[in-house]
């Protein structure tokens, strides 16, 4: 009895998500992906962030996950010349949890940056630079909307050459 009730359950949650989801059999729907930004590094000044965007394609409908030490590092999401000069005195978002989602709800450009800056004894073996971000603890991707497979377009048929 109990292991019925358990499969009539299962085929209702399947029903249930084709239907809530609004998805039918011709429609691709994106589900989104969930990032891990970093990979295995996270969001630390050791992540080469330009080389992590280059094997990824970001969608309205991922996500992009920030996964750090909040004592040494935060977030910030700022606007595109704040991203190139590592201006944080206006951010758009400020997070600092240690780990932050940050949903991709609109096509368009998305900036990060960290807006720490080092210890002074450390700041004075290692770098020139004072901040994180000049350090490189930044982040840009693009994101587009994703094509379902009803969106494309046959490629034309050429016509029958002339007998």
């Amino acid at each position: 009895m109990a292991l019925r009730n358990t499969i009539m359950m299962f085929f209702v949650a399947m029903a249930c998500l084709g239907v809530c989801s609004g998805a039918s059999s011709s429609e691709a729907v994106h589900s989104g992906v969930v990032y891990k930004v970093g990979d295995s590094i996270g969001w630390s000044i050791f992540g080469d962030y330009k080389k992590w965007t280059s094997t990824k394609e970001f969608h309205v409908g991922d996500t992009l996950l920030f996964a750090y030490d909040k004592e040494f590092h935060n977030l910030m999401e700022v606007n595109g010349e704040d991203y190139q000069s590592c201006n944080t005195k206006s951010p758009l978002a400020l997070y600092a949890a240690g780990l932050d989602s940050i949903p991709l709800d609109k096509p368009g450009d998305y900036y990060f940056i960290c807006g720490r800056n080092f210890e002074p004894d450390w700041y004075a073996m290692t770098l020139k630079e004072p901040g994180h971000c000049q350090a490189g603890q930044k982040l840009h991707v693009k994101v587009t909307l994703p094509i379902s497979d009803h969106h494309f377009v046959a490629s034309p048929t050429p016509a029958p050459a002339p007998k």
